[in-house]
């Protein structure tokens, strides 16, 4: 839970909103100090005075990294009542895998083939997994649509999750406390499928995520994961003009002059403007 969030008086639940917008163009776990965002929803009150709690995002403005990502919730297709968040070009934030599968974890081991542990004397040990290190019981989301391959434990893995999301790609969740699927079970992204443990060879709580492409264990982090498809060239005129005056309001939000040492972008703390 983010304190600098909750210092402001913004509900939590706007932090959790906001990280599911970004889930697919932004890796939580490198956000770095200076990265800020602007975000405008609605708050709900009885009677004009009791609190009930914050309504989905309608607008954000998120700079990491000195690149600047709009996101703007739209109504693509009213028959179906699908609601996406596009960008300032109405390309779609949406990608077919989120970043990382925990929602806010710090990425504590890169996948390397070259990796050298002093523990074994200094030998060639590759790590073809992607860590997240994250409290024990942190839910580890499923980072795409798919079917359950293996939902087991088995030696130095753990308790561990493998989905196969279609010819070319599975992903694999290890070390969990305990596991939420059965296989053979279809699950669709961001569906809780385990909760972060300790389990098999491990020095601490963490999920090492391993992502498979054509039968052969990658670097996520280097993958150019595909994306959705953009708002329909039809569409756009009505965007367009429905972002405009949001844009503008987004726009003419202001910072804080000054920003606290502890209130800058960290690990699980964000600060922005409400």
């Amino acid at each position: 839970m983010s304190e600098a969030i909750l210092d402001q008086g913004i509900d939590y639940n706007v932090t959790h909103n906001l990280a599911n917008v970004y889930a697919w163009t932004i890796d939580f776990s490198m956000l770095q100090k200076n990265d800020k965002f602007k975000v405008i929803y609605k708050e709900k009150y009885i009677n004009d005075t009791v609190y009930a709690g914050a309504e989905p995002i309608e607008a954000a403005y998120f700079e990491h990294n000195g690149r600047p990502i709009y996101a703007f919730a739209y109504e693509n297709d009213s028959l179906k009542s699908l609601v996406d968040y596009f960008d300032d070009e109405a390309n779609n934030l949406r990608r077919t895998f989120l970043r990382m599968p925990v929602e806010f974890g710090r990425l504590s081991s890169r996948y390397n083939l070259k990796r050298k542990i002093r523990y074994y004397g200094y030998k060639v040990r590759p790590h073809k997994g992607t860590d997240y290190a994250a409290a024990i019981g942190i839910p580890i989301l499923a980072t795409a649509d798919g079917t359950v391959t293996e939902s087991t434990r088995r030696g130095g893995n753990g308790k561990y999750v493998k989905i196969r999301h279609n010819e070319t790609y599975s992903t694999q969740y290890l070390h969990m406390k305990k596991q939420n699927v059965k296989k053979g079970q279809f699950v669709r992204q961001g569906d809780v499928i385990g909760w972060v443990g300790m389990t098999g060879n491990t020095g601490g709580p963490h999920v090492c995520y391993r992502f498979w492409k054509n039968g052969r264990q990658v670097d996520p982090l280097k993958e150019e994961l595909p994306q959705a498809e953009p708002l329909a060239e039809p569409l756009r005129p009505d965007y367009y003009a429905y972002i405009d005056p949001i844009k503008e309001q987004l726009d003419c939000i202001v910072y804080p002059e000054k920003i606290e040492e502890d209130d800058l972008l960290t690990l699980n703390e964000l600060d922005g403007t409400k």
